[in-house]
């Protein structure tokens, strides 16, 4: 997935899609499906 060209140094940018795949996902995950049951529970 990532090639690390810079003699083996990430650049801030790649560290950063690093950082968001590993961390925005899975809260962006838990948000939505926090958000769907809320609804699923309000609606009955």
């Amino acid at each position: 997935m990532l090639s690390l060209q810079q003699g083996g140094y990430m650049t801030l940018a790649q560290f950063a899609m690093i950082f968001w795949h590993d961390l925005a996902a899975p809260i962006l995950a838990g948000i939505i499906t926090a958000a769907i049951v809320g609804w699923w529970r309000n609606r009955k």
